[in-house]
């Protein structure tokens, strides 16, 4: 268990003639973080925010998937146009990737509690296979070109569009919109490819108790020439500002993740996912956590605008305006 993933997917790359996966990490922190899911959601809150998040999974595997991961964004004209960015690093045995993305998002309101995110982004990619960290090979075989290091880079974009009314929120992206952008171009036996990926997610915000909140979530991802698969997860949320929740995804993960906002703009998630079948049963554990920092938020709830209002305010007003007046304060 300890060396055999790192020897799988070097050979993929070397003999596999062409090589589709999992492109980009995952992670679950979207749940509090939607910023990670669409970039085209910057701004939701109309806070500038920033994010900083460590995944590791597999702990069964020495060296198994670690991801750092840093994003944010901020508002650059009268909170309709918001400016952010990606950068991480993910590492898997041998193989590492670096990314960083840029984003521009325009928020456009259609009507009382309707509003259409639109997003674009640009991504640079950075892919590399150390020889120093394989067992049994040959750094003089002439595939290799006696390097020390498979080295390989190159550029993509995505754009994405959200649609958000009251509670409900409905979403489309592609993370990669370009298809078939090599990283290796100076080997000819090595042919490893940037593929278009497409990403759809659904979620509801319901009220159902004066203090309580419920939000279920469904994402569908598709790489293409790979099979797709979804992820569906449910966040309960306590007076705004403490969440739990749970999430199910159908290659065999479960994971649950709890949160709270701590104060002065700070927030702190962390989730601890467990295999139910295949490779993830038998890799071990994950953990991830995210501290997140909210720029000029004081005395606000996490889960509601800096106006002190959510986006399902009919909704609340219908529910319990007669039996709770006193507790929202609506300008």
């Amino acid at each position: 268990m300890k060396k055999w993933l790192q020897h799988i997917l070097f050979l993929l790359l070397l003999f596999g003639g062409s090589l589709s996966a999992q492109q980009s990490p995952l992670t679950t922190q979207y749940l509090f973080n939607p910023y990670a899911l669409n970039q085209a959601v910057a701004g939701y809150f109309n806070y500038a925010e920033m994010y900083l998040n460590y995944r590791r999974e597999w702990t069964n595997i020495q060296k198994g998937p670690r991801t750092v991961r840093l994003n944010g964004f901020g508002n650059i004209y009268k909170d309709k146009m918001w400016l952010g960015g990606e950068m991480y690093m993910d590492k898997t045995g041998a193989i590492s990737q670096f990314k960083v993305s840029v984003s521009y998002s325009y928020i456009l309101e259609t009507g009382p509690d309707q509003r259409i995110f639109f997003g674009v982004w640009g991504s640079f990619f950075q892919n590399s296979v150390s020889l120093a960290d394989m067992t049994g090979i040959d750094p003089n075989d002439p595939l290799l070109n006696g390097g020390s290091k498979v080295n390989g880079s190159t550029f993509n974009a995505g754009f994405g569009i959200d649609y958000n009314w009251r509670g409900l929120n409905v979403g489309f992206a592609m993370p990669n919109a370009l298809p078939d952008n090599k990283y290796y171009s100076n080997y000819k036996k090595l042919d490893f490819n940037m593929q278009r990926e497409l990403l759809l997610h659904a979620s509801y915000l319901f009220y159902f108790a004066e203090k309580w909140q419920l939000q279920p979530f469904a994402v569908y991802r598709k790489t293409k020439n790979m099979p797709g698969f979804f992820e569906i997860s449910a966040l309960t949320i306590y007076r705004k500002q403490v969440w739990a929740g749970l999430l199910y995804r159908n290659t065999g993960a479960v994971a649950v993740n709890i949160g709270g906002y701590i104060s002065y703009g700070l927030a702190l998630n962390y989730s601890f996912e467990f295999g139910t079948g295949g490779i993830n049963k038998g890799g071990g554990t994950t953990h991830e956590i995210t501290i997140s920092f909210r720029f000029g938020q004081q005395g606000r709830r996490y889960f509601e605008n800096k106006n002190g209002e959510s986006f399902s305010r009919n909704i609340i007003r219908r529910n319990y305006r007669q039996h709770v007046p006193h507790v929202f304060d609506y300008k």
